[in-house]
């Protein structure tokens, strides 16, 4: 706690000081008063106003020694009891503490140096006390905030209003939750900036260190902290206005305590807005999934439930189904987790809800979303003649969104052909299976329509019958069981050969072999299985008997 300049020289004892020099008292903070005579050493601290008679500067030259060295200890100020030993401060000194912006009093000689110690602690001991009742009384105000049920926006009104700055309450991915009325958008720019920053540095935290940071907006500073609930970051409060530089240690500690005071409160908001959250969250998860799964049988109830809960069915939706992947990586990668990966996963898995309902909402689409055995499933409204493209517009920016949130996470995607009016449960095994087929085909992070996977499905369907099984086995015999003794896959030289349309150049890059190399192995192929590459017949045949056995195999 510090007190001004202009504080100190209202004490009745220093009322009648003149002040030699042109400094803003205002701004000048005062930590602490001593006496101190000739030699300073080390015995001034910063921000430590001097009482001296300067009794040990015999002459004018030593006493403007005897200032300089108050000077570079980096004091308030000093002030000089004229009479005895100093008579007039010279103009000399008056110049030199102008120069360096440095506070210079000239005091009654008849004053004891200990009464104005005692008043300036006195005063010193009722501001911190006033500062404390300050914070019991924003504590107090704050928890009956959240007893009546006020919003968070409330609660940024009077926190500003008690602090006199502007002030802004945050989700920690950035989402505005309150904003005083002397908050300026250039305040919420740099914040945005800031966030941005770390965001794209780390990607959305869980733990956060309890200190107070700093960014400047303008020529002014904000101070940033953390809101910890449970041992999860929740959000920010940004206190801005604090001029045209960050002040001083003790202040910065100061302020830490009573913003963590207020944080610890709107900390309070965040949980029970977590609570009511995560129950609106289970009923809509129920819901969504009886619509995917066909557990809805009336369509009275399913009507009214969806009412309830804020869900129009009479449109047009499309479904989306995505599986995230490397989350457990995720989860390894956070440090000093206090929490379970059940638990992490969880709030993973709303966090990423809520991204998807804002990024519908932000596109003027209704969505409904759960996530169930492993799946996120979307159902999403589109325009009619554009399902696909609505589709994609949606998961490009979603994807956008979360790979600044999430870096290490990607998901594979399923989208559905049909859509339209309460087709879900069609719909939804559509995604389903354009999902489980595109993966096997295209691998993890992939997107992949239902319309894509017809060869997929004629292949899936034609693996299931035994005549086919035995044929391909048969033919591919000799090919899998050379392939094994001599370690070389024959099955996917061919699969490269054929997906290159028998371009041996292109395939010997594929592969990285030599064009010789591959030569042999296309020989060793017409060979082993009695097909001729250059026969289209026998080339169908080679090529639907690898898709039907790589089918198998995946099966198994």
């Amino acid at each position: 706690m510090k007190l001004t300049m202009d504080e100190v020289l209202s004490l009745p004892l220093l009322k009648d000081a003149v002040h030699h020099t042109s400094v803003d008292l205002q701004t000048k903070k005062v930590e602490w008063i001593q006496a101190l005579e000739a030699p300073v050493e080390q015995f001034v601290r910063p921000n430590e106003l001097i009482l001296t008679t300067a009794v040990g500067c015999l002459d004018d030259e030593q006493l403007f020694d005897f200032v300089c060295d108050i000077i570079d200890s980096k004091a308030s100020g000093l002030a000089i009891a004229v009479g005895k030993f100093v008579k007039q401060i010279p103009e000399k000194i008056i110049k030199k503490a102008n120069k360096e912006n440095f506070i210079l009093l000239e005091m009654e000689w008849d004053i004891r140096f200990s009464d104005v110690i005692k008043e300036a602690l006195h005063l010193l001991d009722t501001k911190k006390r006033q500062h404390y009742h300050q914070i019991e009384s924003l504590q107090e105000t704050l928890l009956d905030f959240i007893l009546k049920g006020k919003k968070l926006q409330d609660v940024c009104e009077y926190v500003a209003n008690t602090l006199k700055a502007p002030v802004l309450i945050t989700d920690n991915r950035g989402s505005l939750y309150g904003s005083s009325k002397q908050v300026t958008s250039s305040l919420i720019t740099h914040f945005n900036q800031y966030l941005h920053k770390q965001l794209t540095e780390n990607g959305i935290i869980f733990n956060h260190s309890s200190t107070i940071e700093w960014f400047q907006y303008e020529e002014d500073y904000a101070l940033v902290l953390g809101v910890e609930s449970a041992n999860q970051l929740k959000g920010y409060i940004i206190v801005g206005g604090f001029g045209p530089k960050p002040f001083a240690s003790t202040e910065y500690e100061e302020w830490g305590k009573l913003l963590k005071h207020v944080s610890t409160a709107i900390a309070l908001f965040f949980l029970h807005e977590t609570a009511v959250k995560e129950t609106e969250w289970l009923l809509r998860d129920d819901f969504v999934w009886e619509l995917a799964s066909g557990g809805v049988h009336s369509s009275d109830t399913l009507s009214s439930r969806a009412k309830s809960l804020g869900y129009r069915l009479n449109l047009p939706y499309v479904s989306l189904v995505a599986t995230p992947e490397y989350f457990k990586q995720r989860f390894e990668q956070e440090d000093k987790l206090q929490m379970s990966y059940d638990h992490w996963l969880h709030y993973q898995i709303r966090q990423i809800e809520e991204e998807a309902e804002k990024i519908a909402k932000k596109q003027a689409l209704k969505a409904m979303i759960t996530y169930q055995q492993d799946e996120l499933i979307i159902f999403l409204e589109v325009i009619f003649d554009q399902a696909a493209e609505c589709a994609m517009r949606f998961i490009n920016e979603f994807e956008e969104r979360l790979s600044f949130l999430y870096p290490s996470i990607q998901f594979s995607w399923g989208i559905s052909k049909q859509y339209g009016y309460h087709l879900f449960q069609e719909c939804y095994q559509e995604a389903k299976k354009a999902l489980t087929l595109g993966k096997k085909r295209n691998g993890r992070g992939s997107r992949n329509l239902f319309t894509d996977t017809k060869i997929d499905r004629l292949i899936e369907a034609m693996s299931e019958v035994s005549v086919l099984t035995e044929f391909t086995n048969h033919l591919l015999d000799s090919l899998i069981h050379y392939s094994k003794e001599r370690n070389i896959d024959l099955l996917h030289t061919f699969m490269t050969y054929h997906s290159h349309k028998g371009n041996v150049s292109q395939t010997a890059r594929a592969l990285n072999l030599h064009r010789q190399s591959l030569l042999y192995r296309l020989r060793k192929i017409e060979a082993l299985t009695g097909c001729s590459l250059d026969n289209a017949d026998d080339l169908f045949l080679l090529d639907l008997s690898t898709r039907l056995w790589s089918a198998g195999q995946e099966e198994q």
